[in-house]
């Protein structure tokens, strides 16, 4: 049997508990002036439970994950690249990550309002961000704790041009425009800008690290790499210039093969950071 809350099973008795003393205490004079004291101290508990649920369930859930439905390891199988290239083992632990990063975070879909995400949504989008950061222990991105997707390219306050992927620091907040990451998934020679978004989230909460320099020449490599040119990235995600870094990156996780070929120095750089080396290595035999 999975727990999917560790806080409802605990809260449970205390709750039957302070019913139970609530009502003898209206019905029995004897027994509120001889129990009603523990109303209170039932009270305090239900409530400190309430407010640290989230927290308590996550603790729990890290060491007991609550196992994916069937439809989404379908979908993984069947339709998610990373997913595929995995052994059995890191299949599981890429399970485990998945259904944690849905938890850890709040998901909102902008249409008219906005409204709660659907389930189907939030794997597909979520399972970007465990791809990215697969080889890490600290996966979860835990200074954005929002994702808004939108159907189609949006606005924002910071940039009033449509466009397809943000990462807002000040905000905590992923914006990502689920129409342009369905098609990356379902054709390789689509930009994926649910990788660019969250590898934009990475770079601002890493800016102090030691991210490799790209020549010009490299860059007209990265084009070799994936055969995307450095144009129709930039109108993909809809600015003027994409930082190229978030480029190498992107085709770091896709092209690993081709990318270690035309750019060995940038892709041991970058490993250092991502490694997922051995998993490239794997899926290159």
């Amino acid at each position: 049997m999975q727990i999917h809350s560790l806080t409802r099973f605990i809260a449970a008795p205390f709750g039957f508990a302070l019913v139970y003393i609530f009502y003898q205490s209206a019905v029995d004079y004897d027994f509120r002036d001889e129990y009603s004291w523990l109303i209170f101290p039932l009270l305090v508990i239900c409530v400190a439970l309430y407010m640290f649920s989230p927290q308590i369930d996550f603790w729990f859930h890290e060491k007991y994950p609550v196992n994916l439905d069937k439809p989404v390891i379908d979908w993984l199988e069947s339709q998610f690249s990373f997913y595929q290239q995995l052994n059995a083992e890191d299949r599981i632990r890429f399970q485990h990550r998945l259904s944690l990063f849905m938890e850890a975070k709040e998901y909102s879909l902008m249409k008219v309002e906005k409204i709660e995400m659907p389930e189907d949504m939030k794997f597909i989008i979520a399972a970007h961000a465990v791809w990215l950061n697969f080889g890490r222990d600290d996966y979860l991105l835990d200074k954005f704790e929002r994702i808004i997707a939108y159907m189609h390219p949006f606005p924002t306050p910071f940039y009033k041009q449509l466009h397809t992927a943000e990462a807002e620091i000040q905000d905590g907040v992923v914006l990502l425009s689920f129409e342009y990451i369905l098609r990356a998934v379902r054709e390789d020679g689509n930009y994926n800008i649910g990788l660019h978004g969250f590898a934009d989230a990475f770079c601002e909460m890493n800016g102090d690290m030691e991210w490799p320099h790209l020549t010009k020449e490299d860059e007209e490599s990265l084009q070799q790499v994936s055969g995307l040119t450095y144009q129709r990235i930039c109108d993909t995600v809809g600015f003027e210039r994409v930082d190229v870094i978030l480029v190498a990156i992107h085709h770091y996780l896709r092209y690993p093969s081709k990318f270690k070929k035309h750019l060995p120095n940038i892709y041991r750089q970058l490993d250092t950071i991502f490694n997922l080396s051995i998993i490239h290595e794997r899926a290159a035999t």
